[in-house]
């Protein structure tokens, strides 16, 4: 990924020259904004590590002229304490982070894998956009199935809309995507996602990273934060395992969503934070509301619409497919030939109930491919889990090519339905031609 960076301290600038690079950044260094902003209108960035004090043309000037010359690069400041209500106007305006200084090389590090998660994430959506396949959503939520298709169109709904979303499923079921795909396709795509997952902070810590904090406001608060809220204004915030938000926390995010503004710890003023709520959760927040868990009225304020991801194991008929682009990706990866996969090994892969849903199935793609070592994939190079399903004996008599048919003639009828009836849309989704698909119909049997 290329960074540029902007630091005037000869220092401090080689000093975090040598630690981006050791983590596998490919930095271009300047001393002064001038020479940056040259540099900006040359070669595209993917990220801006910029101070804000520079000689000549300062952090703050350097950033509105590189969101000029390059929207799409993610701009993080380095400021000192002074000018910290600088750096959070700037944030407001669509800067990725800011850090005060002095700082640990070790945060500014976790904060720019963030961003760099953020970025990598974003240019997986707009190569999706650009192939014209899924309309920018990845592998995961393609398929034939009805699931899907449902799915997708709550998808296109929430995304034409400014209303808060609360996105339901199982562990694993793409939660995360789907609320980036949202924002992505939003008005406020322009502006920022910011994630916070409720579950993963400590409760004595979640208020802080949240609403933020001033300096002294608690014991090791040596510097102002702006919290989640802030920084994602005029964005998108996502509350990831929403459901598993401490009871004191949900009234001051009730309070937020009301009135678009949070009071930072240590603090006796208001800070407005336009955001729109996506939240995900896996647990029943319904019980959770019977019970008194979970605050009534702040469920209604997150689940003004509701979008249920299926679990795989609700929409067998995509697998095939799936399983035929994460191969192709595998195979990238490990530098080996795409594999096929043999029927007795794909009626297993569909049958499967995928408790882990989507990343059991690259799992067990991922085992299968080093097991095969570039030939067919057959039942045995699949994970024990589906050796197991394998041995079990069946509930009838019918061999295992009798099986496979019948999986294959049921597999058919469904694609077929999908595209009622249309069957070159039917072989062009089965990958295969017209002409198999027609005998493959001649010979089923009445």
């Amino acid at each position: 990924m290329k960074l540029l960076l902007v630091e005037d301290d000869r220092v401090v600038r080689i000093t975090l020259r040598d630690a981006l690079t050791s983590n596998g950044f490919e930095v271009t260094e300047c001393a002064d904004g001038l020479t940056a902003l040259k540099a900006a209108e040359q070669e595209l960035f993917d990220l801006v590590l910029t101070d804000v004090r520079l000689p000549g043309l300062n952090g703050l000037e350097l950033f509105h002229r590189v969101r000029q010359a390059q929207p799409s690069a993610a701009i993080v400041l380095m400021t000192a304490f002074a000018n910290t209500e600088d750096a959070v106007a700037v944030m407001r305006d669509g800067a990725r982070d800011y850090i005060s200084k002095p700082f640990e090389m070790d945060e500014l590090l976790l904060r720019l894998a963030r961003v760099r998660q953020d970025v990598e994430r974003r240019r997986q959506l707009e190569a999706g956009k650009s192939s014209g396949t899924g309309q920018g959503l990845a592998h995961e939520l393609r398929g034939v199935s009805e699931a899907t298709r449902r799915v997708l169109g709550l998808v296109a709904a929430a995304a034409s809309s400014d209303v808060n979303v609360l996105i339901t499923g199982e562990t694993g079921t793409g939660k995360d995507l789907v609320a980036r795909t949202i924002h992505e396709r939003s008005g406020r795509a322009g502006k920022p996602f910011v994630a916070i997952n409720c579950a993963a902070i400590p409760e004595n810590l979640l208020e802080a990273e949240l609403f933020g904090h001033e300096r002294g406001a608690f014991t090791g608060a040596d510097r102002r934060r702006v919290g989640k809220f802030v920084a994602a204004h005029g964005g998108t915030l996502f509350l990831d395992e929403v459901g598993d938000l401490p009871a004191a926390q949900q009234a001051k995010v009730l309070r937020a969503i009301d009135t678009r503004a949070v009071e930072p710890l240590g603090s006796n003023s208001s800070i407005q934070a336009d955001v729109r709520i996506l939240s995900a959760t896996n647990a029943d927040l319904d019980a959770a509301v019977a019970d008194k868990r979970f605050r009534r009225d702040l469920y209604y304020r997150l689940n003004v619409l509701e979008l249920h991801m299926p679990a795989l194991r609700e929409r067998r008929a995509d697998i095939p497919g799936l399983a035929a682009e994460f191969l192709a990706n595998i195979s990238v990866r490990q530098q080996r030939p795409a594999p096929s996969v043999d029927p007795a090994a794909m009626a297993l892969l569909t049958t499967h109930d995928y408790p882990g849903n989507v990343r059991e199935l690259i799992h067990a793609l991922e085992h299968a491919v080093v097991l095969a070592q570039g030939g067919v994939i057959r039942p045995e190079h699949l994970p024990r889990a589906f050796a197991a399903l394998a041995a079990t004996p069946a509930p009838t008599t019918a061999t295992l090519d009798e099986m496979v048919g019948q999986f294959e003639r049921q597999y058919i009828r469904q694609v077929l339905e999908k595209v009622g009836g249309h069957r070159a849309q039917a072989a062009a989704l089965l990958g295969i031609s017209r002409k198999s698909l027609w005998q493959k119909l001649r010979d089923e049997p009445e």
